[in-house]
């Protein structure tokens, strides 16, 4: 038997016990496994009332509940930082293995859990934190141990893809396809988080971990989000038989190790393209096993739900039959954090929007820039705006180095004609 401590009732929290409550029979019957909710915690007594009426155990103490010696698994479905850092980090002391969803919590102070984890040989399970319903963790930390992987694309941020989605599906501009994700739930009241990349920053902190064997500091990674991102950017990347999608973006570097996020033009005839709404997706190239796509649900209540108690059933295999041990994460640590690439040493083909007044010789002055910076040019393209006067160059590059590419821009962002900060974004290589 598993005796489960549970902190949070929110829409996650809720789900695992709906979960266990349907399936708790099913699991007994064909896995031979019993997964007991020993306790259910939450803030308030208003919070776990539903729970207490149903018979179960339950607390407002966190603490007391860790204490517990009854209590097998602290499952964490609070969130953020300092409490559940707390919490977990009780739990391990006490001997106590640890399931969570909260990835801010780990690629924040992983490197302080997981060794505490490995050095008393408990579980620290979190497939539910990146990717919500899509088993990505498991698969790179079992299925995919044949192969190497070489390189790492994903959409991993719902509330982003279901912007970016509507934007190219309906033409409708940013701001009021944020409002309706809103209303319907699909964006917080302060957005900032998801937005402006730090959610897919966290989630790709640790899959870069995972795939490197180093820690990688999220704090380290560049991160750009999406809300920059035009309607007319949207239309253009259609005309050139793209899409824009924000992604994370992990490549091997012989020893190093490159991870950011940022928004990418990404071809249609790509796997990732066809990832809309609030799908989730990760694509792999291997040096094994080649090109491989997993998708799904990443965020919702079910789903990541689902994540949690696939966890907790494994936890269970492993504790009932006694022969399966932690998977080892104490590499986890600071001594061993990865060397990362500076984004300005990357390269990639670009897309320049560059907003000017319509004179003559502008022209000249931004290809003058590009040639001064060594930047081959692809395509140029001039479209009208909605502004009497002015006119959008539109500038396709051949690959670059990205500290070319930021000093032309930047040099031709001070030009006298130019009349708002360039847009800058890059190809999915």
């Amino acid at each position: 038997m598993l005796r489960i401590g549970l902190i949070g009732t929110g829409t996650v929290g809720g789900g695992v016990i709906a979960i266990i409550e349907q399936k708790k029979a099913e699991y007994r019957e064909k896995l031979g496994i019993d997964l007991e909710l020993a306790c259910i915690c939450a803030k308030t007594d208003e919070e776990v009332a539903p729970y207490k009426a149903k018979g179960y155990t339950v607390s407002t103490d966190a603490d007391a509940m860790i204490a517990n010696p009854d209590i097998d698994v602290l499952v964490e479905l609070a969130g953020g930082y300092n409490m559940p850092r707390k919490w977990i980090l009780a739990a391990l002391n006490a001997g106590k293995h640890v399931v969570t969803a909260n990835k801010a919590l780990l690629a924040k102070h992983g490197h302080e859990i997981f060794p505490l984890a490995a050095s008393k040989g408990l579980h620290v399970l979190f497939e539910a934190a990146v990717g919500g319903g899509i088993p990505i963790i498991r698969s790179l930390q079992e299925g995919l141990v044949g192969s190497t992987v070489e390189s790492l694309s994903c959409i991993i941020n719902g509330t982003c893809n279901y912007i970016l989605s509507r934007m190219a599906q309906e033409g409708l501009d940013f701001d009021t396809v944020l409002k309706d994700a809103q209303r319907l739930g699909f964006a917080e009241a302060d957005p900032t988080f998801d937005i402006e990349g730090i959610d897919s920053a966290h989630k790709t902190a640790l899959l870069a971990s995972l795939c490197s064997g180093h820690r990688v500091d999220f704090e380290k990674i560049h991160v750009t989000g999406i809300s920059k991102i035009t309607a007319q950017d949207i239309a253009i990347a259609k005309e050139l038989g793209c899409t824009i999608k924000l992604l994370g973006i992990y490549n091997r570097d012989g020893d190093r190790v490159d991870a950011r996020v940022h928004p990418c033009f990404v071809p249609q005839n790509h796997l990732l393209s066809s990832v809309n709404r609030v799908l989730n997706a990760v694509y792999l190239n291997c040096d094994n096993l080649g090109e491989t796509l997993q998708t799904g649900a990443g965020a919702g209540r079910m789903p990541t739900a689902s994540a949690v108690v696939a966890d907790l059933v494994s936890l269970a295999r492993s504790i009932d039959t006694g022969k399966r041990a932690a998977l080892p994460m104490g590499w986890f640590n600071v001594e061993n954090s990865a060397t990362l690439v500076p984004i300005s040493e990357t390269s990639a083909r670009y897309y320049f929007r560059i907003t000017s007044r319509d004179e003559r010789g502008v022209l000249a002055k931004i290809t003058g820039i590009l040639a001064e910076n060594s930047i081959s040019i692809e395509t140029i393209i001039q479209k009208d705006v909605n502004d009497p006067g002015n006119v959008s160059i539109v500038v396709i590059t051949e690959k670059v180095q990205d500290c070319r590419a930021s000093k032309a821009i930047d040099a031709i962002n001070a030009l006298p004609e130019i009349v708002e900060n360039s847009q800058v974004i890059r190809f999915l290589a």
